[in-house]
């Protein structure tokens, strides 16, 4: 018991990788689905961006660990949440931009014509409800799951971005690839200090997130690529 709330406490808090869903690679026989229109498109909704001193994760993880029975306030004292840099510095919905490079991209690949963009919550849609609503068609669905600064010392932070995509069949209501993406790029003593992030309206802040959402449809893109255009 003590050891599955500790493993929910440590999930929560977004500290092991094993508790991510698995990868799905498109097979050869559903290679052809990627060319079957019309073409959707969606992300989900604005995730909260968190910051935390080197301090608050330590202290936050060793509280956790002595009192995993009280989980989910100690998840939440793990990250503390300002949404204010968002709002103060107009930061982008990294999946959004995400969702229309891949767009752009997958696109252009595949030479297609009937493009329909839509918005979705936070959670992924279900298969059977696209379905229901589209018909047919490739539906491409892009969330970002966690973003914020990390602590790179006591005072000194850099971009975290943890992204995923999916490409559902709508008329099979079956996901035929699923992906994700993680950008960390970690300078150590050339990391910036929150007041660095913070001046000229926050222009270091937006450069660093929008390198980081780069990054991520990169890493997406090449995975898609790799089982989706046999060489």
């Amino acid at each position: 018991m003590w050891a599955r709330m500790l493993l929910v406490l440590i999930c929560v808090s977004g500290g092991l990788v094993g508790c991510a869903k698995d990868p799905i690679l498109i097979t050869a026989e559903n290679r052809s689905l990627l060319k079957s229109p019309p073409f959707y498109s969606a992300h989900g909704s604005i995730p909260k961006f968190y910051y935390a001193s080197r301090g608050e994760k330590t202290t936050a993880f060793l509280g956790g660990l002595l009192f995993s029975v009280l989980f989910l306030p100690v998840a939440m004292a793990m990250e503390n949440s300002h949404d204010d840099l968002v709002g103060l510095y107009h930061l982008e919905n990294p999946g959004l931009t995400i969702e229309q490079d891949l767009t752009r991209r997958i696109v252009k690949e595949y030479d297609l014509k009937d493009i329909r963009p839509n918005e979705v919550g936070g959670s992924w849609s279900d298969p059977e409800d696209l379905r229901r609503r589209f018909l047919q068609g490739l539906f491409l669905e892009v969330r970002s799951d966690q973003w914020g600064l990390q602590p790179s010392s006591w005072s000194q932070f850099h971009v975290l971005l943890k992204s995923s995509a999916r490409l559902v069949s709508v008329q099979d209501a079956k996901e035929i690839w699923y992906d994700t993406c993680t950008s960390e790029k970690i300078d150590g003593e050339r990391d910036p200090k929150l007041e660095d992030l913070k001046a000229k309206d926050g222009e270091l802040l937006k450069t660093m997130v929008k390198e980081a959402t780069e990054i991520c449809t990169a890493e997406l893109w090449e995975k898609l690529q790799i089982v989706a255009i046999p060489k």
